[in-house]
C-alpha cells in the first residue's frame, strides 16, 4: 500500500480544486513512495508546505506528512491490524461500527481493496466513512496485475457502484501505466457512451479514482448492474431471428475475421481510442 507520484498529483489537483481533506483516514498505512526532492518541487509548484520534505527523516516513510501538506488536521489508518501502526482496527471483510459512517472529509486507499475477499463489503465501507461532501480516492489495480491480489478492476465497476443512486459521483477516474512515467488518460463512462470501455495492455496498467459523497444514501440497497445488460433487458422490441448463411469462401471469411480482430484491437481496445481514453495532463 502507497502513494506513489500519480497518487500524490490526483490528491494535489483535488486540493487545488477545493476538496478538504480536515479529518481523512487511509485503507492500509500508506508508505510515501516519492523521491522527497521530487515531493519538495510538486507541493512548492502548488502552494503547499514542502518543509517538512526538505529534510525528510523518518516520519516521512508514511502518507500522513503529506496529507498534512494537503491541509489535514488529523491522519487515520484502518487496517486488520496494527503491525503498520493503524488507529483503527479492523477487518474491512466486516462492517464499520457505525460510529465510524460520515466522520471522514476524505478517504484514501492506495492498494487495499484489491486485497479484501469480500470487495463489495469494503468498497461500501469506505463509501460510509464519508462524511456530505466528502471525496473517495482509489488507486487500484486494472490490467497485467493477476495475482497481485484477489482482483483486478474495470473502469465499469467504479462508474456503476459510485453512483448517484447510492449517493455518489464519479469526478475523475484517470488510467495510466504504472510507474511514475506513463500518461494519463480520463475513462468515460460506458453507460454515457453506449459502449463497453475494454482495453487490452502489455503492461500493468492502474485506475485513479475520485468521486464525491453528494448525499446519505442505503448502498447497494439495489445491486449495481453492468450498464450494456441494462439497455438490453429494456428494450422492447427484439430483432427477428435472421438466417445464418453459409460462406461461400470459408477461408476468406476466416481470414476476414482475424484481421477485423485484429483493427478492433488496436483501434477499439487500445489507449488510442478517444472515444474511450482522452489524454490529460498530469497536473
Amino acid at each position: 500500500m502507497g502513494i506513489d507520484i500519480n497518487g500524490v498529483q490526483l490528491l494535489i489537483a483535488a486540493r487545488r480544486k477545493g476538496v478538504r481533506f480536515d479529518r481523512s483516514v487511509m485503507l492500509g498505512r500508506s508508505v510515501l513512495n516519492v523521491f522527497p526532492k521530487t515531493l519538495v518541487a510538486v507541493l512548492e509548484r502548488n502552494g503547499l508546505p514542502a518543509d517538512k520534505f526538505k529534510n525528510a527523516g523518518p516520519e516521512c516513510a508514511y502518507a500522513e506528512p503529506f496529507f498534512e501538506a494537503l491541509g489535514a488536521a488529523r491522519v487515520d489508518t484502518i487496517d486488520n491490524s496494527d503491525y503498520e501502526g493503524a488507529k483503527l482496527v479492523h477487518d474491512l471483510n466486516q462492517p464499520i461500527p457505525p460510529e465510524w459512517r460520515e466522520q471522514f472529509d476524505a478517504v484514501y486507499d492506495g492498494g487495499t481493496l484489491e486485497h479484501v475477499f469480500n470487495f463489495p463489503l469494503a468498497l461500501r465501507n469506505s463509501m460510509e466513512l464519508l462524511r456530505p461532501g466528502g471525496r473517495l480516492f482509489i488507486h487500484t489495480c486494472a490490467n497485467n496485475l493477476c495475482g497481485h491480489g484477489f482482483y483486478q478492476f474495470s473502469p465499469e465497476l467504479f462508474y456503476r457502484a459510485l453512483s448517484l443512486e447510492n449517493g455518489f459521483e464519479v469526478e475523475r477516474m484517470i488510467i495510466h501505466r504504472v510507474g511514475p512515467y506513463g500518461n494519463w488518460h480520463e475513462v468515460s463512462d460506458p453507460n454515457v457512451i453506449r459502449s463497453r470501455v475494454e482495453l487490452i495492455t502489455f503492461t500493468p496498467v492502474h485506475l485513479l479514482v475520485q468521486a464525491k459523497r453528494v448525499a446519505v444514501k442505503e448502498i447497494f440497497q439495489k445491486t449495481p448492474q453492468q450498464s450494456d445488460y441494462v439497455v438490453k433487458w429494456q428494450e422492447t422490441d427484439k430483432p427477428a431471428a435472421g438466417v445464418m448463411k453459409k460462406p461461400v469462401f470459408a477461408r476468406a471469411a476466416r481470414l476476414a475475421h482475424v484481421l477485423k480482430t485484429g483493427w478492433t484491437f488496436y483501434r477499439q481496445q487500445s489507449l488510442g481510442n478517444r472515444r474511450f481514453f482522452r489524454p490529460v495532463d498530469r497536473e
